[in-house]
């Protein structure tokens, strides 16, 4: 076989970005040839989201834009994997005549068998089943196939055991396991040998890390904290009942442990979240922000909301902008509700009319960018450190995030700034932007 080039294309959260990482590096190990060109490529990858109806919809709209493609050249080889491969599973190869290959998130390591076997045997392959056993599973540990980035993602458990009434996770993620500290230690440190300051550490549900195995993310946190060589370290995304006493401790006493953390509330309403299935009410909620704040008085916050679940009344809906005005968020990631089907909630009846969802999401929105614009505001003429990643969407400069995980761009920075940790002079903030000057060096501003 010649050697062929490979493109991969992600949609969805950070999970899915250190899956299309691994799969690009078990490919290019396994012969494959990395093209930047989605549409020069001869095998094209879309790692994908389900978690809403407009994720998936994106999927679609795009593997309709690859057809003209694949009739220019029948032997170009589409596939698609991720959330909506494993819900969809066989009913995508049906209702798209020119995919070749649909595979969910548990057979991310599989890539390349799964690949070949399309390429080689020229057949369709569907792949779908989820893993079954135990609470623990292995992974080979990470093989470096690129540079190492001053930032990295990395996956420690997959699943969720929760079932909240909207969420589509246990069902294409299947139930919790961990991969066990060893496995995890090795990764970081192949990381931090390559030039990693800071590890962002994922699961769907990761404060349950470990659960059923005898280890625990604190645990984890702890002796990752001990690696030479490791600045910062990040976890996401935490589920309010399960965060308990002993992480919550953790912050403001060890040093590597950045003080932000993302902590979905999705409403502020007990008769709402008790139709989600949260598993708390918001007093419990709004005690666990005190606590960090207690622990770490300047912890960052950041949280989910979902505005418009079935039900929801006005009375409802202000409940959860009480909790807004309350908290302050650092940042939120505001939603409507999505009925994703294979849910609870998707046969609920009392669906909000589509007009009463926009009215209340522009709501919370313009609060959450006034709440940003504020803390943003109070930065200015202060120095902050910020481990600057990469050079910026315009290629003007580089940019990179404090420990509160504020994105700061850092207007005099160049290539040899990448990786390091900096102290930046605030000047600038333009509503949710922060920029400045790394402090002592000439104020040369690049230009296009």
């Amino acid at each position: 076989m010649s050697q062929r080039s490979i493109h991969i294309k992600t949609f969805g959260c950070q999970m899915n970005v250190y899956d299309s990482d691994r799969m690009g590096g078990l490919l290019t190990l396994g012969g494959y040839l990395w093209e930047p060109d989605l549409r020069k490529a001869d095998v094209i990858l879309i790692n994908t989201c389900s978690i809403r109806d407009k994720s998936e919809h994106k999927v679609l709209s795009l593997l309709g834009q690859l057809k003209p493609l694949k009739d220019e050249n029948p032997k170009k080889v589409i596939g698609v994997s991720g959330c909506v491969g494993q819900r969809l599973g066989r009913s995508l190869l049906q209702r798209v005549p020119h995919l070749d290959l649909v595979f969910g998130p548990d057979s991310v390591d599989r890539v390349k068998e799964l690949v070949d076997e399309v390429v080689l045997n020229g057949r369709r392959v569907l792949e779908t089943k989820l893993e079954e056993g135990g609470r623990a599973y292995s992974q080979p540990t990470h093989v470096p196939t690129r540079p190492s980035r001053p930032a990295e993602y990395l996956t420690i458990m997959k699943g969720c055991d929760h079932f909240c009434t909207y969420c589509i996770v246990p069902f294409v993620r299947g139930r919790e396991k961990s991969r066990p500290i060893h496995e995890i230690l090795e990764d970081v440190r192949g990381f931090v040998a390559g030039g990693t300051k800071e590890v962002t550490f994922l699961g769907q549900n990761i404060n349950t890390y470990g659960k059923g195995t005898g280890e625990t993310l604190a645990e984890l946190i702890e002796k990752t904290h001990a690696i030479p060589g490791l600045e910062r370290i990040r976890y996401v995304t935490s589920h309010p009942r399960d965060l308990g006493e002993d992480l919550i401790s953790q912050f403001g006493k060890l040093e590597k442990l950045c003080p932000s953390l993302h902590l979905p509330f999705q409403s502020g309403s007990d008769r709402i979240l008790k139709a989600m299935s949260r598993l708390y009410t918001r007093d419990e909620y709004l005690l666990k922000i005190e606590k960090l704040r207690a622990a770490c008085p300047a912890i960052a916050l950041s949280t989910d909301v979902i505005v418009g679940f079935p039900g929801e009344t006005d009375e409802d809906f202000e409940k959860t902008v009480e909790v807004l005005n309350r908290v302050e968020f650092s940042m939120a990631f505001l939603f409507k509700y999505s009925p994703r089907p294979g849910t609870r909630a998707f046969a609920l009846s009392e669906e909000i009319p589509e007009v009463v969802k926009e009215e209340r999401l522009a709501r919370v929105q313009q609060l959450s960018l006034r709440q940003i614009e504020r803390e943003n505001g109070r930065l200015l003429g202060t120095t902050v450190q910020c481990l600057v990643e990469s050079i910026d969407k315009k290629g003007l400069c580089y940019s990179g995030r404090t420990v509160h995980n504020k994105l700061v761009h850092v207007l005099n920075s160049g290539p040899s700034c990448q990786g390091k940790i900096l102290d930046v002079e605030v000047t600038e903030t333009n509503g949710s932007n922060v920029k400045g000057y790394f402090a002592g060096a000439p104020r040369v501003v690049r230009t296009a």
